[in-house]
């Protein structure tokens, strides 16, 4: 695990020299990636570098790393699992191999296969590589978007690397902000790609590949897409498909284990994690190394949850309390390292997970994407709910249950749902999943919130294009492929990488390999959710290493108290990054609208945590970044 930089210098405006020492400046703002080693490649128009988190092969896998007669390098960020098959294939292809590294089989695959290649990889990855008889620079990411990659270029330079903070170092990125990205940011929380803050900047697409001539020819290429055909019910019964996910999400764990360093598991209390924890147990000879944040707010707490699933697997199980105030001491240091606005408030418990585990493991898997993969979410009993609500006589919506509901205070977590189901019921399919994914303003506020000049009417565009791409897909299947590339590479793998980075260690998601992410596409959607049954077949298929009726205990997630935090704690620094000089002079927003909503949050009429956190962490991106 590391993080990647580059710069190709087409016309040669910087010496060698000079050229290197702004590779390190950028190695430099993300030593915490890869605080075990720097490395450097150069010839005089290109310059690649990395920093190393040692992993697999910890005395010979230093890069960068070349093929035999040295015409192709890499620097690559990530693991790649299935390297050992992949590296006995390309031996018996006649490749010779100087590391055990998972590095080197991307260098020979490449050689053997050309951007063939790239399909052959099951993990996480992004790398570049630069081949010399084809005078070109390579840059690829994974195909499910877990580790990140930036670029910028214009007609002098390309420059690519793991975090936004490294491109900017260089001074060569200009910082003028994306009116698309931001109008994204407001209603989205996060921006997806292939867009940054920064118009400029963008971030390459999971699963694509650039090519980069030093002539200054730039081209992008898609080497996967989900597979668009899908089993029947006859093809594949209910009894073969649990079958066939159990064994297949055994190996990806199996594969996910391999390690030259202390391994460990995030153990949330969910199904997905203790799904992970259970199949660790099973192929591990030792106890495995199991870590738990936890809260002395009940609602937020699941300590009980994640013992019952350490105790029936007898790990060596670590909990903490998470003590709120250490987590507003360090918002600044965490909303920072984030390099973009990016409002997803459990980045914080996140850290501090994170933290907890470097103490004592190195690597850790998780049960990220179970909610995607095999729809787990709440938001997608929407439709469910919607017709039920629909069947209730109109008199009755409208003149009882609607007034009384917008009536009472916004509060409490129930009045909210109920709200939602309201909001919602008279739309169509699609404008539901989009307005359930829009967990900071909704497309009316954000018109309201900003000036003329900043706001965006097409900004959501994309998420249609997603939606309908596979149009003879059923709704279920176009709104998992929706989430799947948006919410998962957008704001989940984006947190996960980065706060697991900035504490040096490494997550694994066994639920993202190729043959889980193509299997769980081609399933009958029944298999993933039927009526209220949400993660119908993942639960099945491991109900026989989950505790009894695990299902039935309550699961709240990895939220954080910003309702009372603005109210109290942060309420004055809210006001005065959001206080009516700041604004106006800034010109991006409405003050009248901030001012109101803020009045509303404070009042207590109305629950605006959500709202004002997306501006408190885009205002102290701006005053930091901008300023």
């Amino acid at each position: 695990m590391c993080g990647i930089n580059g710069i190709i210098d087409y016309h040669k405006r910087y010496s060698m020299e000079e050229r290197n020492k702004l590779v390190h400046q950028m190695n430099e703002k993300i030593i915490y990636r890869g605080p075990n080693m720097e490395g450097l490649f150069d010839n005089e128009h290109v310059t690649m570098g990395m920093r190393r988190l040692s992993i697999i092969d910890l005395s010979t896998g230093r890069q960068p790393i070349y093929n035999e007669d040295k015409t192709l390098a890499i620097v690559f960020n990530g693991e790649i699992y299935n390297f050992k098959r992949l590296r006995e294939e390309l031996i018996q292809k006649g490749h010779q191999f100087y590391t055990s590294a998972d590095t080197e089989v991307i260098v020979h695959a490449y050689e053997e296969f050309g951007n063939q290649a790239f399909d052959r990889l099951d993990g996480m990855f992004s790398f570049a590589i630069f081949d010399s008889r084809q005078n070109k620079v390579v840059i690829a990411r994974d195909r499910m978007g877990e580790k990140p990659l930036y670029f910028y270029y214009n007609e002098d330079y390309f420059v690519f690397g793991s975090e936004l903070k490294s491109l900017l170092s260089t001074g060569i990125v200009p910082k003028v902000i994306d009116k698309k990205a931001l109008n994204q940011y407001l209603q989205l929380t996060y921006i997806p790609a292939p867009l940054t803050i920064f118009e400029h900047v963008k971030k390459v697409k999971p699963a694509h590949y650039m090519e980069i001539s030093l002539d200054g020819t730039v081209t992008e290429h898609n080497y996967w897409n989900y597979p668009k055909t899908k089993f029947s019910e006859k093809d594949l019964s209910y009894q073969e498909a649990k079958n066939k996910l159990y064994t297949l999400l055994e190996q990806s764990v199996k594969d996910r284990m391999v390690s030259d360093v202390p391994l460990g598991a995030f153990l949330s209390g969910g199904i997905d994690s203790s799904i992970i924890v259970g199949l660790m147990s099973k192929l591990s000879e030792q106890p495995v190394e199991t870590f738990t944040i936890g809260f002395d707010e009940k609602e937020y707490d699941e300590r009980d949850r994640a013992k019952m699933v350490a105790d029936l697997n007898k790990t060596n199980h670590h909990a903490k309390v998470l003590d709120y105030k250490d987590a507003l001491s360090l918002i600044n240091h965490i909303l920072m390292k984030m390099d973009e606005p990016f409002a997803d408030s459990s980045v914080l418990p996140s850290y501090f997970v994170s933290e907890f585990a470097g103490e004592h493991v190195k690597v850790v898997l998780t049960g990220d994407a179970g909610d995607e993969m095999f729809m787990g979410y709440s938001k997608y009993l929407i439709d469910y709910y919607s017709r039920k609500y629909k069947k209730v006589p109109k008199f009755l919506r409208k003149g009882i249950i609607e007034p009384v509901v917008y009536h009472l205070p916004d509060n409490r977590a129930i009045t909210r749902k109920i709200r939602k189901v309201i909001d919602n019921a008279e739309k169509d399919l699609f404008e539901q999943r989009k307005a359930l994914m829009s967990l900071g303003f909704k497309e009316q506020e954000r018109k309201q919130l900003l000036q003329d000049s900043y706001y965006d009417e097409t900004c959501m565009e994309f998420l249609k294009d997603i939606y309908e791409e596979n149009s003879q897909d059923d709704e279920v299947s176009k709104t998992q492929k929706l989430d799947a590339r948006v919410v998962l590479e957008g704001d989940m793998f984006t947190k996960v990488d980065r706060m697991s980075m900035l504490n040096s260690i490494e997550t694994r998601t066994p639920l993202v390999s190729r043959d889980i992410v193509e299997f769980a596409m081609q399933l009958p959607s029944s298999y993933k959710i039927k009526e209220k049954n949400l993660k119908r077949i993942l639960k099945d298929a491991f109900v026989d290493i989950l505790p009894e009726n695990f299902d039935k205990y309550p699961k709240s997630g990895f939220a954080v108290p910003l309702d009372y935090w603005f109210r109290n704690e942060l309420k004055e620094e809210l006001t005065n990054l959001l206080n009516e000089e700041v604004i106006k002079n800034q010109g991006i927003f409405d003050y009248e609208y901030i001012h109101t909503i803020i009045e509303e949050h404070l009042s207590g009429r109305k629950n605006r945590k959500s709202e004002l956190w997306t501006l408190y962490v885009f205002e102290k991106w701006y005053q930091h970044v901008m300023e």
